[in-house]
């Protein structure tokens, strides 16, 4: 009888011990936090050199979890590719992330790197199976460079192109094509390119849809009203573009974060002076590597060789956030 208790005290013991170990992986799980307590390194072109959904992010990011730290560089260039590509007729060839890449990895040493390629890589014209293969060899170049680092990728696919506000300068099968007289059918293009990338995914890549994401909000928005778009200049996505794409980053990589109707958030945020903080200091932060890193355009090399000053006046500006951040409620046990 003694000897059936003093089992059944052990089985509970280890019932109880492999209860808790898995509450405590559970846990551990609940709190595993992508994007923050480690360096962050976003590329792309002009939309995220424009930076208005790595603000959104960052705000949230840091309202949620004012505890944790949140290192976020954000280096977007302005008409880059990362196929190396350009249109006919221009007078310098379009930048490549791909003649930055090894300096930027070498000089940020990122542990998460978040990237955006695809608008301009098709260059605004037909699909074509040179552009196209160029696209994918440079992908998977970022994506061998980026693991060979030894930090961990995220793709995101290209944003969503509107030919309604510009059509009278879109250009139509057979005519020609650029950046100021685009295919009228581009959009078709990001979708070849977007369903690629789509098709890349694994446990260990993810890849945020961007695109399909943005064009299903696009097209219910004209079903309401024909004229309507988040996308006045046909590339560029405005104030509210940016955060649909910012609220669907956030909704894959940090699902218990929800976010308030866009417009609504929007309004609220103008007068807000964490986030007008978080956009100056990303804005700084930006110009700052970038030109640290080094980068060349339109036949010009840039290529600053100190960041300390820069670095002084991050320091202010988080002492600042860090005196508002403070103010906010603790998030939840759940979070």
């Amino acid at each position: 009888m003694k000897s059936y208790f003093f089992i059944l005290v052990i089985l509970l013991c280890f019932c109880t011990s492999c209860k808790n170990e898995k509450k405590a992986d559970t846990n551990s799980i609940e709190k595993e936090l992508p994007l923050h307590n480690k360096r962050v390194l976003i590329l792309g072109n002009s939309i995220t050199q424009h930076g208005g959904y790595v603000d959104f992010m960052e705000y949230y990011l840091r309202t949620h979890y004012p505890d944790n730290q949140l290192d976020i560089i954000s280096i977007g260039l302005s008409g880059e590719t990362i196929s190396g590509t350009s249109e006919s007729g221009r007078d310098f060839p379009r930048p490549n992330v791909r003649k930055r890449l090894d300096s930027a990895l070498h000089i940020i040493k990122p542990e998460v790197v978040l990237a955006c390629y695809g608008m301009n890589d098709g260059n605004y014209h037909p699909l074509d199976s040179l552009r196209f293969e160029a696209y994918k060899k440079g992908i998977l170049e970022l994506k061998t460079k980026v693991e060979t680092h030894g930090a961990q990728l995220i793709l995101m696919t290209p944003t969503v192109f509107d030919p309604n506000p510009i059509e009278n300068r879109v250009s139509k099968a057979g005519e020609p094509y650029e950046y100021w007289h685009p295919y009228y059918k581009y959009n078709d293009v990001l979708t070849v390119y977007s369903n690629w990338l789509l098709n890349l995914e694994t446990e260990a890549l993810h890849v945020v849809n961007l695109h399909h994401h943005l064009d299903s909000i696009l097209t219910t928005m004209k079903r309401i009203k024909s004229d309507s778009t988040f996308v006045p200049d046909g590339v560029h996505p405005n104030k509210i573009g940016h955060f649909y794409m910012a609220k669907k980053i956030l909704n894959d990589i940090y699902p218990e974060i929800t976010i308030e109707n866009p417009n609504l958030e929007i309004e609220r945020l103008k007068d807000n002076s964490l986030y007008e903080l978080i956009r100056k200091r990303r804005e700084l932060r930006s110009e700052g590597w970038r030109n640290y890193v080094g980068y060349t355009k339109n036949g010009d090399t840039i290529k600053s060789d100190d960041i300390s000053s820069v670095k002084a006046e991050v320091e202010l500006l988080d002492d600042e956030i860090h005196s508002l951040t403070i103010r906010l409620p603790r998030p939840s046990s759940s979070q």
